[in-house]
């Protein structure tokens, strides 16, 4: 549900840099409107997808080498999503590195209007994700501990967590060695179970902030198999929080079961 809007901006995202200007084309709507920066020197608004895409076709006519850089995860609000980039580029030779934040808004699985920020959190309040903002070290958190565990980093890693940190596993995600696990030394032993069994790593596709807690779309990406089959397991996990650390995993199948258990389904 919440991630096929991401999935729209990723590919207008992906066609950019590829050059595949026909496919970028068909991520808009017909109606689409694109506003820029507002002291950028094309403010906008352009309105409608060929007067947009003749605005990128100028600025890939100006820009040698441009390409954009995502800099931190998709930020999805049920209709819209928010993508920090920086854009690199070169005008007549001098290097070219802008830090932005895009807002878009989308229907029925096309872009129909996006705008360009230079300040994160203003773009995030214009989504009322007010409460994003101030989840920021909780967010964090959940990406240090993903980046630590990928790199084995494991007291880094360990250093995430609480004490008393309780992990479920939900739904059919109780295959894997149990339910429940209570306190950091026993996740840390279930954790380096499968570490052990099928290696890989965790990518974080999406987060979603709620109330005090982390909503997080995870795609395990595993190097070895089980029972001789490549694993490849996408799940939504909530993260709960206390005193600076991780206070309970929730993982569970899907990432809509992930956000009907925070209140946020669509």
């Amino acid at each position: 549900m919440w991630q096929e809007n991401v999935e729209v901006v990723k590919a207008a995202f992906y066609a950019w840099n590829a050059g595949e200007m026909d496919a970028l084309r068909e991520c808009y709507d017909p109606g689409v409107i694109m506003r820029g920066l507002e002291d950028g020197p094309e403010p906008g608004p352009f309105v409608g997808r060929e007067a947009v895409m003749r605005e990128w076709e100028q600025m890939r006519a100006t820009f040698d080498a441009d390409a954009i850089e995502l800099i931190s995860d998709f930020i999805d609000s049920g209709d819209r999503v928010a993508a920090r980039l920086i854009w690199r580029g070169a005008v007549r030779g001098p290097e070219l590195n802008m830090e932005m934040t895009n807002v878009f808004t989308l229907r029925k699985g096309r872009i129909f209007y996006f705008e360009f920020f230079w300040d994160h959190a203003e773009a995030l309040a214009t989504m009322g994700l007010e409460e994003w903002a101030v989840s920021q070290e909780n967010v964090a958190l959940v990406r240090r501990q993903a980046q630590t565990g990928n790199d084995r980093d494991l007291a880094t890693f360990e250093s995430t967590l609480c004490e008393d940190l309780v992990m479920r596993l939900n739904g059919g995600l109780a295959d894997l060695q149990g339910t429940e696990f209570r306190g950091r030394e026993a996740y840390m032993r279930w954790w380096r179970d499968v570490v052990d069994a099928i290696g890989g790593r965790v990518e974080i596709e999406a987060i979603r902030v709620a109330g005090d807690q982390v909503v997080a779309v995870l795609t395990l990406l595993a190097s070895g198999t089980t029972s001789g089959v490549p694993v490849t397991l996408r799940f939504g996990t909530v993260y709960s929080f206390r005193g600076g650390c991780i206070s309970a995993i929730d993982n569970y199948y899907n990432a809509d079961e992930a956000l009907k258990a925070v209140g946020l389904e669509e």
